[in-house]
This record gives structure tokens, sequence and C-alpha cells, in this order.
């Protein structure tokens, strides 16, 4: 029973893991990279935003799968220190730079995230409240 629980926690939590670590690569590349230039057009702040939107809702999505108690303040404060700590790795990587408005719009993507599947699970259960 033990080992099916570990399963569930481990596919739960597994695509979280695993943005995390894309995070933590992206930071790793130089964005001016003849190929990556393309990329450039898109403004920065809202590449911010949409990673850790995504981080925050697989987070969430996380929690309720696998069924734990974690705190919703427990996942914010997550994805939040994880930007900051994504801002503070940069600076170890020749070509990148930390910046504060870069971790601003990784709290602001963490919290819109949070709130929007917050809000559709909350329907969700809403509607499927004549099945319980």
């Amino acid at each position: 029973m033990s080992g099916r629980v570990v399963s569930r926690g481990a596919i739960a939590w597994g695509p979280a893991v695993l943005w995390a670590l894309g995070l933590f690569l992206l930071s790793e590349v130089q964005i001016t990279q003849p190929r990556l230039q393309p990329l450039l057009v898109i403004p920065d702040k809202l590449v911010h935003f949409a990673l850790y939107f995504g981080l925050v809702g697989i987070l969430a999505l996380a929690r309720w799968v696998s069924g734990t108690d974690v705190w919703h303040v427990v996942l914010l404060a997550v994805g939040c220190t994880y930007g900051a700590v994504d801002e503070w790795h940069q600076s170890l990587v020749f070509g990148r730079t930390p910046a504060v408005a870069d971790w601003l719009a990784d709290v602001a993507g963490v919290f819109v995230g949070y709130l929007i599947v917050a809000l559709v699970k909350a329907r969700g259960s809403r509607n499927t409240d004549y099945l319980d």
C-alpha cells in the first residue's frame, strides 16, 4: 500500500520537479546567443511571468492530485523563493545578470497562476457537488 502512495506522490510532484529543473537549465543559457535571438522579441518580463505561472500551476495541481495537506502559503512561498534563487543563480552564469524586476515578474506569475488554478478547482468542485 505504501508503494502505491509513493508512486502517486511521484506522479503528482514529478512534473513540478521537472519544470523547476527546466527553469534552472534556462538560467544556464546566455539569451544573447545568435541561435536564441528570435526569443528576444518576446518581452522578458512576460517570459518570467509565464514560466512561474506554469511552475505554480503545476505545484497547485500536484497538491490536489497527491491529496497532501500542503498549505497554500507554502506553495506560494516555494514559487517566490525559487524565483529569487533563480535570479541569484543567474549572477553566477557568465553573460547573465539578476534583476529584481525579473523576480517581481516571477512573483506576479506565481500569484496569478495559483489564483487561477484555485478558482478553476473551486468551480469544478462546485459543479460536481451532486456527485458527492
